[in-house]
C-alpha cells in the first residue's frame, strides 16, 4: 500500500528524528533545533497494512514500512503512533537513512511529541565515511545529550567473515555524544588492536568524525635520535575561530632542554598569514649529545602573508630567520628552503621578503626589499647585501602580424655593512642599477612549413658603484643592443600508431661586443649555464651584469615521437658559437670559449609507469661534463623517483658527483618497505639515509624508520635516529589524507 498523506507528516517527522540526535546529526557550533512539525509537508508512507484505531487514536503500519520526508527515510517492520500520548515507536529492523549518507539502524525507536528526546535499543550509526558505533541502547535528552550504553566505535571497515576482527576497535563502557560541543567521550575505555586490549583509560574524548576542525591533540612524533636521545614530541591543536588555529607541539628528550614548537595560522577575507616557530634555553650540542658553550634562548621564525589588494594587485611577506646558523640541522627542524614569498632562497641561506606584484593580460609588476642570513661555514651577513629594493615592470603591445614588443623597466639597489671582494675581483659596499629596455619579436611561416622568427632588442644600463674607498663613488652608463632571427623547419611524419616529429633548429645574432670591460661588478650572474633550455635563444645570460655581446650562432636538431597513447620520446640537441671569447665567463657558464659544449636532453615518458630522462653536455671530444639523469617509476609493488647527476666542475671549481633516490615496495595491500638516501659519491659519504616499513589500511597508520644523516658541518657530524609515527583516522581529526 502507497499513500501520500499529509495528515501523517507529524508521524514521519516523528520517526525521523528520533534517528538524528544519535551520531547522524550534520555539525553544528549552536544546539539543535527541535524538529518542526509541519503539518503540510509532503509525505510518502508504504507499508503492506496501515490501521487507525479511531476509539484509541491509534495508528498502526505494519509490513515493510517506508516513510520518506523529503530526502530522509524511515524503515521498519511496523511503525506506531499514538495521537493521545503524542509519541511514535518504530519496532522491527529499523532504518534511518537522512540523505546525506549517513544510516543508523536498531530494534526499537521511540520519541516524544516534541521530537527532542527518545530512546533506541541495539542501536548503531555510520560515522563520517567509514566510522561505525555501537551500543546497546541509545537515550536522547535535552534535545542535544545522547547517551550510550556498551559502546564500540571504529572507523574501520566491517566484514562480515566469521572470526574477523577490525584493525582497531575502542570498547567503552558508556559514551555520550555532545551534540553542541560536537564531541564524543567515554568512560571506562579499551583500545583494542585486533581484539587484543593494549591500552586502558578511565576517561578519553574525541571530536565526532562528522565535525569540523576541533581543538585537541595531533598525532605525536616520538623516537630515539644520537643528538638529543629518547624524545616525544605531542602536538596540540587550539582552533580559535572558524578561520584561525594555533599548533602548540612541546618535544621533551632526555639529552637536551624541552623545545616548544608553535605554528599558527590566520585567513582573512583578503589573505592569509602562517608561521611557524620554535624556542629553547640550551647550550649548543654536536651529534653525540655533547654540549659546550653558553646557555641562552635560542628560535627560529619562518613565516609567510598574501594578501590581495584588488584583483589584479597583491601584497605580501615571508620571514626565515634563526639564531644560530646550525639550529634547524641540531633540531631536524624542516622548512629552510620552502618558496615563502616572491623569490626562493639558495640552500643554506634564509631569506625574508617584503613585495608587491600586479598584472594584467599585458602587464606585469613587481616589487620586493630582501634581507639574507646565512648558514654556511664562512658566511658573513655583514658582507651579503641588503636587497633594497627590487622593481620588474614589463608593458606588452600586440601589432598581430607585425608581431609583439615588451618593454622593460628594472631598478635594484645592494647595500651592504662592510665592503666585499665579489668573484670578478672588483670591490663592492653599494651598488645601484636601473635598465630600460625594449624586445620585439614576431613568428612567419615561409614556403614548405619553414618558421621564421626575427627578434631585436635595445637596453640601457646605468650602474652607481661605491666602494668605500677614498675615491668615492661612480657612476657607470652603457647601452646595449641585439639583432637576429631564429629559423626553424618542423617535419611530421604520420605512421600507423605513430606520430613523429623533426625539427631542424639554427640561429643567429649579433650584439653590442665588448660590453663587460667597464668594471661593473658581475652580482646577479654569478651562477648560470648555456644548456638546451637556452642555447637558441638571443642571449644565454638572463640577468643583467654579463651582458653576451658580439656575433653568435646556434644550430640543433629538435625530436619528439608519439607511439600509441602511452609512450612519448623526444630529444633535442644542440651547440652555441661565438665571434670571440669573453673572459667574462667562466668554465661552468658554457660560454668561456668561442665553442659551447654540445649539449642534449633525452626523455621517455610512458605515462605514470615510467618517466625518465637525461640531460647532457660533452666536449668536442664527446666527453661528458655535466650529465643529470632523473627517473620516475609506479610499476607493479615499485615505487619511487631517482636522480643521478655529475658535473667536472661546480660553482666551487670542484667535481661533484651524486645520487638522490626514494621509493617504496608494496609487500602487500597494507605492508610496504621505504627508503631515501642521498649520496655524495665525490666525498664516498652518504648525506642522507632513511630505511623502514610502513603499515597503512583504512582505518591506522604506522611507520618505523631509520635516518642518518652523514653530512659534516662544524660542530655537527653523522648522527642517527629512530622515528615511530602511529596514527588512527577517525579520532582526533586524523583522516586518510593525512596520511598519504
Amino acid at each position: 500500500m502507497v499513500l501520500r498523506l499529509t495528515c501523517l507528516a507529524s508521524v514521519a517527522m516523528a520517526a525521523l528524528a528520533v534517528g538524528a540526535p544519535a551520531f547522524a546529526q550534520p555539525p553544528t557550533t549552536t544546539p539543535a533545533p527541535s524538529a518542526p512539525r509541519e503539518d503540510d509537508e509532503d509525505v510518502v508512507m508504504r507499508a503492506d497494512e496501515i490501521i487507525e484505531d479511531r476509539d484509541t487514536s491509534v495508528v498502526t503500519a505494519s509490513g515493510k514500512v517506508e516513510i520518506r520526508v523529503g530526502e530522509r527515510t524511515l524503515k521498519a517492520d511496523r511503525v506506531v503512533y499514538d495521537r493521545v500520548n503524542q509519541t511514535v515507536r518504530a519496532q522491527g529492523n529499523v532504518q534511518i537513512a537522512n540523505g546525506d549518507g549517513q544510516v543508523q539502524f536498531a530494534d526499537e525507536i521511540e520519541a516524544d511529541e516534541d521530537f527532542r528526546n527518545g530512546f533506541a535499543t541495539r542501536f548503531s550509526a555510520r560515522i563520517g565515511a567509514n566510522g561505525l558505533v555501537t551500543s546497546s541502547s541509545a537515550v536522547r535528552t535535552d534535545g542535544t545529550i545522547n547517551s550510550l550504553e556498551q559502546v564500540v566505535f571504529t572507523n574501520c571497515e566491517m566484514c562480515k567473515d566469521e572470526g574477523y576482527e577490525p584493525t582497531w576497535a575502542l570498547r567503552a563502557r558508556r559514551a555520550t555524544l555532545d551534540q553542541e560541543e560536537q564531541m564524543i567521550s567515554y568512560q571506562d575505555a579499551v583500545l583494542e588492536v585486533r581484539g587484543v586490549p593494549v591500552l586502558y583509560v578511565p576517561w578519553f574524548a574525541h571530536p565526532d568524525p562528522n565535525s569540523e576542525r576541533r581543538s585537541g591533540l595531533l598525532v605525536p612524533d616520538a623516537g630515539i635520535s644520537s643528538k638529543i636521545g629518547p624524545f616525544y614530541e605531542q602536538p596540540y591543536l587550539w582552533v580559535i575561530s572558524p578561520s584561525e588555529d594555533l599548533t602548540i607541539a612541546p618535544m621533551l628528550s632526555t639529552g637536551v632542554a624541552p623545545l616548544v614548537k608553535v605554528d599558527w595560522r590566520r585567513r582573512f577575507f583578503s589573505g592569509f598569514i602562517q608561521a611557524e616557530s620554535s624556542l629553547t634555553y640550551e647550550q649548543e650540542f654536536d651529534s653525540d649529545g655533547e654540549q659546550f658553550g653558553d646557555e641562552t634562548w635560542r628560535s627560529h621564525l619562518y613565516a609567510n602573508g598574501r594578501f590581495d589588494i584588488d584583483k589584479d594587485w597583491q601584497w605580501g611577506f615571508g620571514i626565515e630567520r634563526q639564531t644560530d646558523d646550525l639550529y634547524d640541522q641540531r633540531y631536524d627542524i624542516d622548512g629552510e628552503d620552502d618558496l615563502r614569498g616572491l623569490i626562493a632562497s639558495q640552500p643554506r641561506q634564509l631569506l625574508s621578503q617584503l613585495y608587491a606584484t600586479g598584472q594584467d593580460k599585458d602587464f606585469y609588476f613587481e616589487a620586493g626589499a630582501f634581507l639574507f642570513q646565512g648558514l654556511r661555514l664562512g658566511d658573513d651577513d655583514a658582507n651579503i647585501p641588503k636587497v633594497i629594493p627590487a622593481l620588474f615592470t614589463q608593458k606588452v603591445f600586440d601589432f598581430g602580424a607585425a608581431g609583439q614588443l615588451a618593454t622593460d623597466f628594472s631598478a635594484v639597489g645592494l647595500m651592504r655593512d662592510e665592503v666585499a671582494t665579489l668573484p670578478n675581483g672588483d670591490l663592492a659596499l653599494d651598488t645601484v642599477r636601473a635598465t630600460a629596455s625594449a624586445d620585439w619579436g614576431s613568428q612567419y611561416i615561409v614556403g614548405p612549413g619553414v618558421v621564421v622568427e626575427p627578434f631585436a632588442s635595445g637596453r640601457g644600463d646605468t650602474y652607481y658603484l661605491d666602494d668605500g674607498g677614498v675615491d668615492g663613488s661612480r657612476t657607470v652608463s652603457r647601452f646595449l643592443g641585439v639583432a637576429g632571427a631564429q629559423v626553424s623547419y618542423p617535419m611530421i611524419s604520420r605512421q600507423p600508431g605513430m606520430d613523429i616529429i623533426i625539427e631542424p633548429i639554427a640561429m643567429a645574432a649579433y650584439g653590442t661586443p665588448d660590453a663587460n670591460d667597464d668594471g661593473i661588478p658581475n652580482e646577479d650572474s654569478l651562477v648560470f649555464e648555456a644548456d638546451e633550455s637556452n642555447v637558441f635563444k638571443p642571449s644565454a645570460v638572463t640577468n643583467y651584469d654579463l651582458w653576451e655581446g658580439g656575433a653568435r650562432a646556434s644550430i640543433g636538431l629538435s625530436a619528439t615521437a608519439h607511439v600509441g597513447s602511452d609512450l612519448t620520446l623526444s630529444a633535442i640537441v644542440g651547440r652555441r658559437w661565438r665571434e670571440d671569447a669573453d673572459p667574462a665567463f667562466d668554465d661552468l657558464s658554457n660560454l668561456d670559449e668561442r665553442n659551447s659544449d654540445y649539449v642534449a636532453s633525452v626523455r621517455a615518458d610512458m605515462g605514470r609507469i615510467v618517466d625518465v630522462g637525461a640531460r647532457l653536455r660533452m666536449d668536442d671530444e664527446l666527453d661528458i661534463n655535466r650529465v643529470d639523469i632523473d627517473a620516475n617509476v609506479n610499476f607493479w609493488r615499485v615505487r619511487g623517483n631517482a636522480r643521478y647527476f655529475r658535473l667536472t666542475q661546480n660553482a666551487l671549481g670542484v667535481e661533484d658527483e651524486g645520487l638522490v633516490w626514494a621509493g617504496s615496495f608494496a609487500v602487500d595491500d597494507k605492508w610496504s618497505a621505504i627508503v631515501q638516501h642521498a649520496r655524495n659519491i665525490t666525498e664516498n659519504e652518504d648525506i642522507r639515509l632513511s630505511m623502514g616499513v610502513r603499515y597503512q589500511d583504512d582505518c591506522s597508520f604506522f611507520q618505523i624508520a631509520y635516518e642518518r644523516s652523514g653530512g659534516r658541518d662544524r660542530t655537527l657530524g653523522p648522527s642517527e635516529s629512530i622515528r615511530f609515527t602511529f596514527a588512527l583516522t577517525g579520532l582526533g581529526g586524523v583522516t586518510e589524507d593525512d596520511l598519504d
